[in-house]
């Protein structure tokens, strides 16, 4: 299929926001804050990882000690200066206090979650800046750290489109929902209802004119017919579902490298054929290696022993990675990797690692199709 662009960014005529897949050399990003983090409340979005009756469900959310913040900051800071000295603008979102109170005519929770991750709240498809209809009320007002950013970036000529915000009335989310069940299958007990799209950004990997999308506990179907009509044809959006408990972000299970090679979770394979797609059109499927770190209960403010895997590629051969995972920088190097290394661990409490804690906002590649049995 034909580039529907007419220029590439960084010849001087191309637009000033541009991103369609993970791996085309990437020019400017946004890396998020840990300042004005809390720990969020128990709410309705966290039924799936608090068993009933335990203690989560009695949290009403608390602040994070200044020290943590303070060294979780300076990771970020360090992950910026490496992406400056590889040519990479980097712009940062403006510290928000989340410990007020969240308040609606149809919710209230008891403070906000954090700015730390921009992958969640925004995604960038071609030219356009989409904020995403987050499922979690502690996360409502988080789209307000970005606002100036997109102001600027709509100013100079981006597309940006807030999708429809969600009510987060308790019809959304399923009453009495747990998992504790040994016969639980998510895929037949989902979280949330179809009331209205929800999803957050990080929900989808883009591959060019294909976007691929795993049911989880923080989206819904409703969000992604709402994005595959906003799209339009020049995008198909293909849902893939992995054996998988708490499915969540699918940027820890279904990692794109370049066009040809991606990587997947080898603790939650692909059900119903759901590699297919990727191995009919000769791409090579790797599985990764799990995190050097000690595993972690899974819960609303941990993150797995897979977040090895939430990297950032600065092009089609150049990734950050946590600096301790020799394992899986070994695997790295051996697909033709360089990798670029640097601490990451006191930002994982805050949602995510470099994937999670960056967007996208432009990255120097074409509009283009990979699997060409589609087209």
């Amino acid at each position: 299929m034909d580039d529907v662009r007419a220029a590439v960014p960084g010849d001087g005529d191309g637009p000033v926001v541009w991103s369609c897949d993970e791996w085309s050399p990437l020019e400017e990003v946004i890396v998020g804050t840990a300042r004005g983090a809390v720990r969020s409340p128990f709410e309705p979005a966290f039924a799936p990882f608090a068993p009933p009756n335990s203690a989560m469900r009695r949290w009403n959310g608390g602040r994070v000690a200044a020290e943590e913040i303070d060294r979780a900051e300076r990771q970020l800071d360090a992950f910026v200066r490496l992406l400056e000295t590889e040519g990479v603008a980097v712009r940062r979102p403006e510290p928000i206090d989340h410990g007020t109170a969240v308040r609606t005519p149809d919710f209230d929770c008891a403070m906000g979650h954090a700015q730390a991750c921009p992958r969640d709240v925004l995604l960038v498809v071609g030219d356009e800046i989409i904020e995403a209809p987050m499922s979690h009320r502690c996360r409502y007002f988080e789209y307000r750290a970005y606002r100036k950013l997109v102001r600027d970036y709509c100013s100079a000529g981006a597309r940006w489109t807030a999708a429809p915000k969600p009510l987060m009335a308790d019809d959304l989310y399923v009453a009495g929902y747990e998992t504790q069940s040994a016969a639980f299958d998510f895929a037949t007990h989902p979280n949330l209802t179809e009331v209205e799209p929800v999803f957050d950004a990080a929900c989808f990997i883009r591959c060019g004119r294909d976007i691929f999308w795993q049911p989880d506990i923080v989206s819904n179907q409703s969000g992604v017919d709402w994005l595959q009509r906003h799209l339009g044809p020049a995008y198909r959006i293909h849902r893939v579902e992995f054996e998988d408990r708490y499915p969540h972000h699918i940027d820890t299970t279904l990692v794109p490298l370049r066009p040809g090679l991606v990587l997947v979770n080898p603790e939650r394979p692909a059900k119903h054929d759901g590699l297919k797609l990727f191995e009919q059109n000769d791409w090579r499927v790797v599985d990764a290696v799990p995190s050097v770190r000690p595993r972690k209960h899974a819960t609303a403010w941990e993150v797995s022993n897979w977040i090895s895997l939430n990297i950032l590629s600065l092009d089609e051969r150049t990734v950050v990675v946590d600096e301790v995972e020799e394992p899986f920088i070994d695997l790295l190097r051996s697909l033709g990797c360089d990798v670029l290394t640097t601490p990451f661990d006191a930002v994982f409490q805050f949602g995510g690692s470099f994937h999670c804690c960056t967007t996208d906002i432009r990255r120097r590649g074409p509009l283009a199709s990979y699997f060409p049995s589609l087209d």
